[in-house]
């Protein structure tokens, strides 16, 4: 049987696309399902599979469209097989995650400690920008992290 996601795990949007795929992928797995997100499952022919085959593939739709917030299910309801759905909504905040993630990576780079600024402020800066690349999905070594703040620091 499975377990409904809470609401503030929900598909959302860009924000929280790449723990929504995770946990969505291992939901489909727990249940077996996880081949109708990968590929267009076809209806078997020997009516005995045909039972099997649909509640299964009603099951993985019911999991996916029951992962989405409220305003996703016009976009994916329309599509008819469960790899459809799934691609679409790949295809909408995929994309957006790589681009925010070379936004955030931008931001890293170009980080400055501002005049009259304290340290303490300045690191705060580069924690949030690092809490947001892994939120989304992507990280930073500690050491690239560490370059950054030393290079972003006045030379007094």
């Amino acid at each position: 049987m499975v377990n409904g996601l809470k609401v503030e795990d929900k598909l959302d949007g860009a924000a929280n696309y790449t723990s929504w795929k995770f946990r969505i992928l291992i939901v489909l797995e727990e249940n077996d399902l996880l081949n109708y997100v990968k590929s267009v499952v076809d209806e078997p022919s020997d009516d005995t599979e045909k039972a099997q085959w649909r509640k299964n593939n009603l099951m993985a739709k019911k999991i996916l469209i029951d992962s989405v917030k409220d305003h996703l299910i016009p976009i994916i309801s329309k599509l008819n097989s469960t790899k459809d759905m799934f691609k679409c909504l790949q295809s909408l905040y995929e994309f957006n995650s790589t681009s925010k993630a070379l936004a955030l990576r931008r931001q890293l780079l170009h980080i400055k400690m501002s005049r009259g600024e304290s340290v303490v402020s300045f690191f705060m800066k580069i924690t949030k920008l690092k809490d947001q690349l892994n939120a989304i999905g992507d990280s930073i070594e500690d050491k690239d992290l560490v370059m950054l703040a030393m290079n972003g620091l006045p030379h007094s």
